[in-house]
């Protein structure tokens, strides 16, 4: 049977929150290897599934974001296992277990504890990478890539700028990116999946985890709309002031620079544009006259 070009050279990038410090590591003792365990067997699935698809992970933490694989130093080629694995899948693990090692170690290290991770940066960096890739191969050469973000923390607020970036990056790239929540939900998130044709999923249970990255994610966008995949959810759109890096339902909006604010403020604090206060509605006299019903 010959193999379909859309199928050839795919990228799968994934960017992983890997914070120690979020509520799901601290109330679920051994969940941060679960989810590991679990991102690794998609790569390895994604690997498996044709021998030019490429994989690649980022590491999203409270200081920092980072390549766990490939190997950022360009290491050489691993020993060969000895447990009958399969080599590609061998290195992906070892490579991965040994730079989380190293992240989680530098993290402790900076002492800053902070359950909020920098997860639009990450995106940026995969990215970044991804453009690389696709610059570094020929015009005619088919190239699939998207990207995958996971995480346990909620919205962040303070990063709305950046995750608008990327989103709108994303999407005049044609670049897919599927978001998969766990036990919490990102608005944020879930509009930078609507934006860029991606896929948004809450996982309720993390024993449940391997299950939907392989029946979900694992699947091209072109695939999906062959397997029965749960109805979209309701995407909230409320934007975030600037002032603030709060979400809000009703704002006001700078006329020069589209910034957003919850309170007037006369001056723009993004580009110093200054307003006129608003002022009372004018009061609208009552006109004296002769009622027609009063009794004479």
């Amino acid at each position: 049977m010959s193999t379909s070009t859309e199928e050839l050279h795919q990228l799968l990038v994934v960017v992983m929150d890997i914070n120690p410090h979020q509520l799901l590591f601290a109330r679920q003792p051994g969940s941060f290897s679960q989810l590991l365990n679990s991102v690794m067997s998609l790569l390895n699935q994604h690997l498996m599934l044709n021998p030019t698809n490429q994989v690649a992970l980022v590491a999203a933490h409270a200081t920092d974001c980072s390549y766990l694989y490939p190997d950022p130093s360009g290491g050489g080629q691993l020993l060969r296992q000895q447990d009958g694995q399969y080599e590609e899948f061998y290195q992906v693990e070892t490579v991965i277990k040994e730079r989380v090692g190293l992240v989680l170690a530098k993290d402790r290290e900076g002492g800053q504890a902070s359950s909020e991770s920098l997860l639009s940066g990450a995106l940026a960096m995969a990215l970044a990478y991804i453009n690389k890739q696709q610059a570094s191969r020929v015009a005619s050469e088919k190239f699939s890539p998207r990207l995958m973000v996971m995480s346990a923390t909620g919205d962040s607020a303070a990063q709305y700028m950046n995750y608008m970036n990327v989103f709108f990056t994303a999407q005049k790239l044609n670049i897919p990116l599927d978001t998969c929540m766990i036990l919490q939900d990102s608005g944020l998130l879930q509009q930078g999946s609507d934006i860029t044709g991606g896929l948004y999923v809450k996982v309720e249970q993390l024993t449940g985890l391997l299950q939907y990255l392989t029946w979900l994610f694992l699947p091209g966008p072109s695939l999906r709309k062959m397997l029965g995949a749960p109805p979209p959810v309701r995407v909230d759109y409320r934007a975030a002031c600037f002032c603030h890096r709060q979400l809000v339902d009703v704002g006001f909006v700078c006329s020069v620079c589209l910034s957003i604010f919850c309170r007037f403020n006369p001056v723009c604090t993004t580009c110093h544009s200054v307003f006129k206060a608003p002022g009372k509605p004018p009061h609208k006299k009552k006109k004296m006259g002769d009622n027609p019903s009063r009794i004479k």
